[in-house]
């Protein structure tokens, strides 16, 4: 047995696979936790709350599926812990989408089917194996709070933390984010979850580590969910909108406005987990990315052990790639569900080496993959093919059907891309620039600089880490083909200049698992005298707390810009409802700017695909001069002259992007809003405290200034349409 698994049975059952890691136990146990789990997925129809409808049958799609399956198979322990998820999350997608395609939308039909076949799974397989097992609960060592330095620590640490979320409740505008503003310095408390972390790895209160794991997570995710009445992000609720929009009709949106209906088992996965919770979207997006952390974390881990480390490295690879992980690709997205699908796969790739089944489940969960995201699929193709080429996995034809799969999706599915290019040019350097193009301000300038750092600084690390791995004669091809192949995309696609984002967001799984061994050796390193084992230790105490501050940094940093009102997504909400033809909605930025939250976004697409573009996407010269080179003017003869509503919106999200940017000059904004205030053409439909949408008055009167400045007002624009 190697030193990466957990003995799970007899020593003769283990020395009967000697060489290879050891299968879990596959008696009843599986079977009571599945029946148990189907239980909870039909409480999920009774008459509760919305909110605990949702756990319920969260619980289920994350347990009920994955354990009717494993409990046929015998996989490693840390098989099963990624098998489990994954299944469920490839139902849930691949089901729906299939249901979406074939407009047979039929949810709580679906949910009694998946609870029919995880029962019957669990009923058929207990009789097979003589009956159901009583299942006896076991506190983990190193999880009672007597005596326990780190798990108390935590426990102060955490009521630190929600002593501080009052003060970070509508905080003033800071160009250096969240961790500047009102109580925001506090969040670097957690530096003390990354002290009683290392503490709980010196002690080997390895469940106590874990547990800080889950702390960490709360801190640097759930903070977001629980100070904000509505999902950050204004591109979260181009999401919701396509939910909202499959609820609403039940069949995916029109092909010919955006992709999503070409790839849309996320968005399909969520309009049936809303239709049978009752939960709203807005909710459910809310607090999804502290859940998708939680599940990277665990199968994160689960790849750790597949790869060869033992657990406790397991755990610091989860640890780490939650402190450093600040690219903000968590939010209610098919990206962030893709990469876990993609870990997941991963991991159970790796275990197929000794156990065949692992690789059937690993193939079934990639098709649910491929119409789940656009372009995550190919990176993990990517990576299989490299991992068979070197030998890793086995048999060499293994990426065949694979390849197999994803192209054959593809290439119906080719109109859709072809617009947009398959490849942006062979230049990596130019493919991995940024989106943004100006310096802008000292803030913003600040936060780059501490992600571009600390970027820079795991992938250098993680190649120290491979030095390392390789002077210790510890197989390290898996974790770099993981952590570097990402790299190549730069030398494909731009992806909107967003490619270096994603580029890190792969590395990050297999830099971490590299980075692990190091951490926990620095954390608890033997054979050292006490003065250098203690040096070391407060080395990587203090080094992982910049890191962690750091990553806090690049995930609040944009904090103004990103925080989204409850106030206006109802504002537009009701705008888009009460527009019945073509409409231009159009603003400075986008920050701040949900106009897809509803279903109504695909009448107002159908006109214009980019119905809400911002301006200076739709005319790339208006920033020049602004705003003295008669951009107002233009905006009114093109409203003048064009058959659509036209709305022009200012946010104070985008104010707070323009400062932030430096994408004009200082009051440019307050001077060009003020010649829509002052027109008489133009008059403001909606308003709160936040948002101001100017409407073009087509029955206003059109006023002309004669040349003795006297004035005149002649017939409305809708009239001299007429004429």
């Amino acid at each position: 047995m190697t030193r990466s698994t957990i003995q799970l049975e007899t020593p003769r059952q283990a020395a009967s696979v000697a060489g290879e890691p050891p299968p879990t136990a596959t008696g009843a146990r599986f079977d009571t936790l599945a029946l148990m789990s189907a239980v909870v997925g039909v409480l999920a129809l009774t008459p509760l709350p919305p909110a605990l409808r949702a756990i319920l049958l969260a619980i289920f799609v994350l347990t009920g599926p994955g354990l009717a399956v494993v409990t046929w198979m015998r996989l490693q322990a840390p098989a099963v812990a990624a098998a489990i998820p994954v299944l469920g999350l490839t139902m849930m997608t691949g089901f729906t989408a299939i249901l979406g395609w074939w407009d047979l939308w039929i949810p709580i039909p679906l949910l009694l089917a998946l609870a029919v076949g995880v029962t019957f799974s669990a009923l058929l397989h207990a009789q097979h194996t003589g009956g159901l097992a009583t299942l006896a609960p076991a506190v983990p060592r190193g999880t009672t709070p007597t005596a326990n330095g780190p798990l108390l620590w935590t426990l102060a640490a955490l009521g630190v933390w929600l002593a501080l979320l009052p003060g970070l409740i509508d905080v003033p505008y800071s160009e250096f984010g969240l961790l500047a503003a009102g109580t925001g310095p506090g969040l670097v408390v957690v530096a003390v979850l990354v002290g009683n972390f290392l503490w709980a790895l010196r002690k080997n209160h390895l469940a106590t580590a874990a547990i800080i794991v889950g702390a960490t997570i709360l801190v640097q995710r759930a903070t977001a969910s629980l100070i904000t009445e509505a999902p950050i992000y204004t591109w979260t609720y181009k999401h919701i909108g396509v939910v909202d929009y499959i609820q609403q009709f039940q069949t995916l949106p029109p092909r010919d406005i955006d992709v999503y209906g070409e790839w849309p088992a996320f968005f399909t996965a969520f309009a049936w987990f809303g239709d049978v919770s009752g939960l709203d979207s807005l909710a459910t997006a809310q607090w999804f990315a502290p859940l998708m952390h939680a599940l990277l974390a665990l199968l994160v881990g689960a790849l750790a052990m597949l790869v060869g480390l033992e657990i406790r490295h397991a755990i610091a690879a989860a640890m780490i790639i939650e402190l450093v992980n600040w690219v903000g690709q968590d939010y209610f997205a098919p990206q962030a569900l893709a990469l876990l699908m993609t870990v997941g796969v991963l991991a159970l790739l790796v275990a197929s080496r000794h156990r065949h089944q692992a690789g059937y489940i690993a193939l079934v969960a990639f098709a649910a993959l491929i119409p789940t995201h656009q372009l995550t699929p190919y990176w993990l193709l990517g990576v299989i093919i490299a991992l068979s080429v070197t030998r890793q996995i086995r048999p060499w034809w293994l990426p065949i059907p694979y390849l197999a799969m994803l192209v054959g999706y593809l290439l119906p599915r080719m109109y859709v891309l072809l617009p947009h290019g398959l490849f942006s040019g062979l230049n990596p350097m130019d493919n991995g620039s940024s989106n943004v193009e100006y310096a802008g301000s000292v803030g913003k300038i600040f936060t780059s600089t501490v992600c571009r750092g600390l970027s820079a600084a795991v992938v250098v690390v993680a190649v120290v880490a491979i030095v390392v791995w390789w002077r210790q004669g510890r197989p390290f091809g898996i974790p770099v083909i993981i952590a570097f192949s990402s790299f190549t995309l730069l030398f494909l696609q731009n992806y909107g200049g967003e490619a270096i984002f994603r580029v890190y967001l792969y590395a990050l799984p297999g830099c971490a698992i590299l980075i692990a061994p190091l951490l926990v050796d620095a954390a608890t390193g033997t054979g050292r005298s006490v003065a250098v084992e203690r040096a070391t230790a407060v080395l990587a105490a203090v080094t992982l707390s910049a890191a962690a501050t750091a990553g806090l940094q690049g995930y609040y940093g944009l904090w103004p810009l990103i925080v989204e009102y409850r106030s206006q997504v109802q504002l537009f909400e009701e705008l888009s409802a009460d527009i019945l033809g073509p409409a231009m909605i159009t603003s400075l930025d986008s920050a701040g700017f949900s106009t897809r939250s509803t279903f109504d976004y695909a009448e107002l697409a159908m006109f214009d695909p980019d119905f809400d573009a911002p301006i200076v996407i739709r005319w790339p010269e208006f920033a020049k001069g602004f705003p003295d080179t008669n951009q107002f003017e233009d905006i009114t003869l093109s409203a003048e002259s064009s058959s659509a509503e036209t709305y022009f919106v200012f946010t104070e999200q985008a104010n707070d992007a323009v400062n932030y940017y430096r994408y004009f000059s200082p009051g440019a904004v307050a001077e060009f809003e003020d010649q829509f205030r002052s027109s008489p053409l133009w008059s403001i439909r909606l308003q709160d405290n936040h948002t101001t949408v100017y409407h073009f008055d087509r029955t206003a009167p059109v006023v002309t200034v004669n040349a003795d400045d006297s004035v005149t007002e002649t017939m409305t624009i809708e009239q001299l349409d007429g004429q």
